[in-house]
């Protein structure tokens, strides 16, 4: 697609509101109600979606959708969205909330102004299993996961005027858990670093406890306790500090970290986030890491009980060697 379509009226989109949204659900750390509320602004703006339309569509109405102007009763048809996948195979509906978020269209055949809620509605009834939607994946790519979608928030029930379903606990205690592990842990440790370092030493197990309550709010009790985590710091060397941490076994799923490994370097301020991740039923589990930049990657089958710092220290070495370092 020619860029220079971007630049007529109708991809003019104005979404401070939903992009402020999104920063303070970031600052938060996972707040419950910043979520909420932010789904909820989501559901209500207008995105720039990138979609392929039917071979035998009609030109002139194609030209219209281009243009953002309104079609006649019948005049509509199906489009076909274009998906955008992470390293870890995962599909999403990508989006943009403006056409500044837009760095590159020749992967685009078209690009059209559509409601959020359109787009919501096509990840929710896509039967070629989409998880989410992936906003401005150009720039600072944020998702919203299908689950996100399918919590009834009470406010959105009520302007909705339809049912929405409704996650069972157990299903919850995975979002929650898999939010703190490869979301708001990661997330503090690559901002705040040392700091975090230092408090995670310092307050231990009762860091975590808190940290695993924050998706749980202010009315639904948190099922972990300070006596579900430990805690060590090991000073291996001048520049390197290793926090290796046990997690709870209880409510224990697939996907969910059995134990991380926080790796600091005092002297470049440098952070690392590895975790042994459980492995599905009959399989191994899984060494992984979480990015700066918050990509999840799975890297290698779980070295044996007792030897997993030292298979981390060693990726973090061999990384270090092929940068030159």
């Amino acid at each position: 697609m020619d860029s220079k379509i971007l630049l007529r009226p109708a991809y003019n989109l104005d979404n401070t509101k939903l992009e402020t949204a999104m920063a303070d659900y970031n600052a938060s750390k996972n707040d419950r109600k910043k979520l909420e509320d932010l789904i909820r602004i989501f559901r209500g703006s207008q995105v720039i979606v990138p979609v392929a339309f039917p071979k035998k569509a009609d030109v002139r109405v194609v030209m219209k959708m281009l243009n953002g102007l309104p079609l006649k009763k019948g005049e509509g048809f199906p489009l076909f969205p274009l998906t955008v996948t992470d390293s870890k195979g995962n599909k999403y509906a990508p989006a943009f909330t403006s056409r500044d978020k837009i760095v590159e269209t020749k992967d685009f055949p078209y690009m059209i102004r559509v409601p959020a809620a359109q787009v919501i509605d096509t990840v929710m009834k896509s039967k070629t299993g989409l998880d989410g939607v992936m906003l401005n994946s150009q720039t600072a790519p944020f998702i919203f996961h299908r689950r996100a979608f399918e919590v009834d928030f009470s406010a959105q029930a009520g302007t909705q005027g339809r049912q929405v379903k409704k996650v069972t606990k157990e299903e919850f205690v995975v979002l929650a858990r898999n939010t703190v592990e490869k979301g708001l842990i990661p997330r503090t440790l690559f901002t705040d670093k040392a700091e975090f370092v230092r408090d995670l030493e310092e307050r231990g197990a009762e860091l975590l406890r808190e940290m695993y309550a924050k998706p749980y709010g202010d009315k639904i009790p948190s099922p972990y306790t300070a006596e579900d985590f430990s805690v060590m710091s090991l000073n291996i060397s001048e520049d390197t500090t290793a926090v290796c941490v046990e997690l709870p076994q209880k409510n224990l799923a697939p996907h969910m970290a059995r134990s991380a490994y926080v790796i600091y370097n005092p002297q470049s301020d440098e952070v690392y986030y590895y975790m042994i991740e459980k492995g599905q039923r009959g399989e191994s589990d899984v060494l992984c890491n979480i990015t700066p930049e918050g990509k999840h990657q799975e890297l290698m089958t779980a070295p044996p009980v007792g030897s997993e710092l030292t298979a981390v220290l060693d990726l973090i070495r061999e990384e270090k060697e092929e940068a030159g370092e």
